[in-house]
């Protein structure tokens, strides 16, 4: 049995439901999963779609977990914790991926997967970046070397044991806080071909396609037929674009240096606003601070540029 999910609340189950359409469409045999942190009861869920809710995976000091992070935090922070749940749920699992909402798959997966490896990870870059004064090295850096919007297992001792290791640090440890060395769930990424030497990273042009690649790979379109670098497109990420996402929405600008991304975006809003008119769902999630961002980010951000400059001028004196 194979089984990919993803964690979503209210705000992005929509992104979650246009998800599983394309699972249906490119994985057909692999169970799909939404761990859904929210208090929501979801009458109309496709037959394709199965439901995890958060309550049902008794994870530790939970309560201070949803009263400490924002949403946007909390939702990483169990993504590891939905990998156990699912684990312990279906023993006979033989592989587990996770994707996030905002991906949407253009192709199969299972060729992109050595029969060898543990681990498949996906790595923010796979070439020297492209200078921008959008996104550098740096923001990279911060962000980790893997992006947490992607990445498989098969289960094992060490995949477990690493998952574990994983889930009980997002407890107090996944904040977006880059100053002191936190980036939600994804920093930990990095410490994974340490606990599973079998881990292998996914350097096909055509996996995991999104603002990270934009700079460095040329995705092109013809006739409803994607490649990337020449390789078929295997599945896109919008995070940072739509809706708030404390890494990649900085970087959303980048969306126009691919007009072929550009219009794949457009045509994925449109899916997902369909999606969010079928479910008529509204209000605040039901765990996590609400943080109502994106709406005043740019002005918050220039607020900020200006002080940065005062206080650097202030410290020529």
């Amino acid at each position: 049995m194979n089984i990919i999910y993803t964690v979503c609340n209210r705000t992005n189950l929509a992104h979650a439901l246009a998800l599983a359409d394309s699972v249906l469409q490119h994985q057909p045999e692999s169970a799909f999963y939404i761990g859904l942190v929210d208090s929501l009861s979801i009458e109309k869920l496709p037959e394709h779609v199965k439901l995890l809710p958060v309550s049902e995976l008794a994870i530790p000091e939970f309560d201070r977990m949803a009263a400490d992070y924002y949403d946007f935090e909390l939702l990483p922070a169990t993504r590891p914790w939905f990998a156990l749940g699912l684990l312990k749920k279906h023993p006979e699992c033989r592989q587990l991926s996770f994707l996030s909402p905002t991906v949407l798959l253009k192709s199969p997966i299972d060729s992109l997967l050595d029969a060898g490896a543990e681990m498949f990870l996906t790595p923010n870059l796979s070439a020297p970046l492209k200078e921008s004064a959008i996104l550098d090295d740096k923001r990279i850096l911060n962000a980790g070397m893997y992006h947490s919007g992607s990445w498989i297992l098969r289960p094992g001792e060490k995949t477990i044991a690493a998952l574990e290791w994983w889930a009980h640090r997002t407890i107090d440890r996944a904040y977006f806080d880059l100053c002191n060395g936190m980036n939600t769930d994804q920093l930990w990424l990095n410490y994974m071909p340490v606990w599973v030497p079998a881990s292998k990273t996914l350097h096909n042009p055509g996996w995991h396609y999104g603002l990270n690649a934009v700079l460095n790979k040329n995705l092109i379109g013809q006739n409803d037929t994607y490649e990337v670098d020449g390789q078929p497109l295997v599945s896109l990420d919008f995070a940072g674009l739509g809706y708030f996402d404390p890494i990649w929405s900085d970087h959303a600008p980048l969306v126009t240096e691919n007009k072929a991304f550009q219009a794949l975006f457009m045509q994925y809003q449109r899916i997902v606003i369909r999606k969010k008119q079928e479910l008529e769902i509204g209000g605040e999630p039901a765990f996590g601070k609400y943080a109502n961002i994106l709406p005043n980010r740019l002005m918050r951000k220039g607020i900020a540029a200006r002080l940065k400059e005062l206080t650097n001028y202030i410290d020529q004196f």
